[in-house]
């Protein structure tokens, strides 16, 4: 389950976030929806603590795992960030360019997991057989802005497996991709939602919502507006920008049919 109550975040004498309460139990997935700038990403990246010490992070709540985030120590910190796997949105800036990906899998896996060499790589080539990709040794040995977008989020998803993650926090996933790998991210997420305990997905679509989500979370002004059950908000979104969303859901689904 995860637990956040009162969480704020400044940066010098700026608020970035204030207020933010949010519950989550296990099994659940949830949509965090609202404009750019009301502090999504930075929420995801404060459940971590992916700060350096000129943030000011505080909480009266901030269990993740049924750890307390706030009183990890360094080593504790980076155990958890293996279980709760940050998928960034720029999916090509979340690897090292000028190494391949082979490479890049066993300097991560072999920092969070006691995995040989020979493992990670019989491992990571079942891992993207699941994930629909192909010619495994040519991927290994690629680089990751040598992938199209499509082919180099399924592996950033394997390295999340891989690393043992129970928890995918995932920033707008599907926001470059075209409607066929949207559709194909999607559907492999719905696949594999059972093997981890919390699903969170910043994300501007309602179509992914309602296909992945068990619940939706509307943030404005740098603080979490509300909650509630993904089929409420389907039949009744709250807010201005809650409904203008879902006015150019309707729209564009109009537009496609």
């Amino acid at each position: 389950m995860i637990e956040v109550s009162c969480l704020n975040l400044s940066f010098k004498d700026q608020v970035l976030l204030k207020d933010v309460k949010l519950e989550l139990e296990d099994g659940k997935a949830l949509a965090i929806m609202g404009k750019s700038g009301s502090g999504k990403s930075l929420f995801l990246k404060s459940m971590i603590r992916l700060f350096d010490k000129r943030y000011l992070l505080h909480a009266e709540k901030l269990y993740l795992d049924d750890q307390d985030v706030l009183n990890l120590k360094e080593k504790e910190l980076n155990v958890l960030r293996s279980k709760a796997s940050l998928l960034f949105q720029d999916v090509y800036g979340s690897f090292y360019p000028l190494v391949d990906i082979g490479n890049y899998f066993n300097i991560v896996l072999k920092t969070h997991t006691s995995l040989s060499t020979k493992e990670i790589k019989e491992k990571a080539f079942f891992y993207f057989e699941c994930l629909g990709l192909k010619n495994h040794d040519l991927l290994w040995h690629s680089f990751i802005y040598q992938l199209s977008g499509g082919m180099a989020r399924r592996v950033q998803i394997a390295l999340a497996l891989l690393s043992g993650a129970q928890y995918l926090l995932c920033d707008e996933i599907t926001s470059s991709l075209d409607k066929a790998n949207e559709e194909k991210i999607i559907a492999i997420l719905k696949d594999l939602k059972s093997q981890f305990k919390n699903l969170i997905f910043i994300t501007h679509d309602i179509h992914l919502a309602k296909e992945l989500c068990d619940e939706v979370a509307i943030m404005e002004d740098k603080t979490l507006l509300y909650q509630m059950p993904v089929k409420d908000f389907l039949s009744n979104p709250q807010g201005a920008f809650a409904k203008e969303l879902f006015s150019f859901f309707e729209n564009e689904n109009a537009f496609r049919s």
